[in-house]
């Protein structure tokens, strides 16, 4: 038992989570809005949400793989003309989760950065819209931006594109399996948002 102790204790001083250089939280806002079909049908509009940031050691002692897992949400008005909708002030109202990698472009106290990873999204529609119904859409968010921090302080700015995987929500979207179960289809439609981002690192 205490050789299983020593190393166990000897793992954990190893563990990746032991050296970590920078762990941040950082909250934001921004636009949010749709590509190509879905474009004309929804308007764009404001997203927000919270990340966890934490940078650990080099990969291969060279890229900066910081890891994240965030929350956002927003909220965007349906087109509202005839026959769409059936009363006025009808929104599509979104809430997802997503976990990701960043890759900076290089090491600075300012970082450029890339960024892929996958994410959920529950959809809920307020009012009534034909062609619009609530659903649970997978995702693959890509984007870029930039990163900096000063004195527990950081500052972040991005541009993201989302794939889309099967968009039961709106009539229109390519669905081929109507009536059973989902498949893993990806959309030809897309959704993008900029966003301002400021936060504490540690």
């Amino acid at each position: 038992m205490l050789l299983a102790l020593g190393v166990g204790s000897q793992v954990a001083g190893a563990a990746p989570w032991s050296k970590l250089r920078e762990l941040s939280v950082i909250a934001g806002a921004g636009v949010e809005g749709y590509t190509l079909n879905l474009a004309p049908l929804i308007e764009p509009g404001v997203t927000y949400g919270v990340m966890l940031d934490v940078l650990p050691p080099p990969l291969l002692g060279v890229l900066d793989v910081g890891l994240e897992a965030g929350f956002s949400g927003a909220v965007n008005r349906l087109d509202t003309r005839a026959p769409q909708a059936s009363a006025d002030g009808v929104e599509l109202v979104r809430h997802g989760v997503h976990a990701a990698a960043t890759v900076a472009l290089f090491r600075s106290r300012v970082r450029p950065y890339v960024m892929g990873g996958l994410g959920l999204s529950v959809y809920n529609i307020r009012g009534t819209v034909r062609g619009f119904g609530d659903d649970l859409v997978g995702n693959v968010p890509l984007g870029l931006g930039v990163r900096a921090s000063f004195r527990g302080l950081t500052a972040d700015a991005r541009l993201n594109y989302t794939v889309l995987f099967d968009q039961r929500y709106v009539t229109g979207a390519p669905v081929t399996n109507v009536g059973e179960p989902a498949a893993l289809t990806i959309g030809k439609a897309g959704r993008y948002s900029g966003t301002l981002n400021l936060g504490v690192t540690w």
